[in-house]
């Protein structure tokens, strides 16, 4: 009896040993990955972060992307309309397979954004989404940001002057 369970301690400790260098990343690490990979446009990349049928959810347009591809043209749409585009993670917290970020966007509007002609000018603004992650992918995406505040960064809107 001892020397079995001797055998199951040195077992133990070889699987413990093994199963180190085969770290599993946080769910907060793979958001980390996927926006880095958004921002310098690997496009493979985000697709193997992110699950084939993949949704994104937000009360914006469009309220509603399927699919991993879905997505990566969503991105490639929004660096035409923002060439220098950048996001930032200012911080993320995980609990379960939910991840909550607060992202910095910046960017300068060089294409049509909507029917909103090119500006020239730089939006800068930070965004709230929550990420659902399993199996070591990104499955569900919530986005929400402050239209209203780009529109009038970007010299679309103005704000009555009586209101300031």
């Amino acid at each position: 009896m001892t020397l079995d369970l001797e055998l199951q301690k040195q077992n133990r400790k070889k699987m413990t040993n093994h199963n180190s260098h085969f770290k599993m990343k946080s769910n907060k690490e793979i958001v980390s990955e996927f926006i880095n990979a958004t921002n310098q446009k690997e496009w493979d990349r985000v697709l193997s972060l992110v699950h084939s049928d993949f949704i994104r959810h937000s009360s914006s347009e469009p309220k509603e992307i399927k699919t991993n591809i879905g997505l990566v043209n969503f991105h490639k749409a929004e660096i035409e309309t923002f060439p220098d585009l950048q996001e930032k993670i200012i911080f993320a917290v995980q609990e379960g397979d939910l991840v909550a970020a607060r992202i910095n966007f910046s960017g300068t509007q060089l294409g049509q954004l909507i029917n909103f002609p090119p500006t020239g000018k730089k939006l800068i603004a930070d965004f709230n989404c929550f990420f659902r992650v399993t199996e070591e992918r990104i499955k569900e995406s919530w986005v929400e940001y402050d239209n209203l505040n780009g529109l009038i960064q970007l010299g679309h809107y103005k704000l009555n002057e009586e209101n300031n």
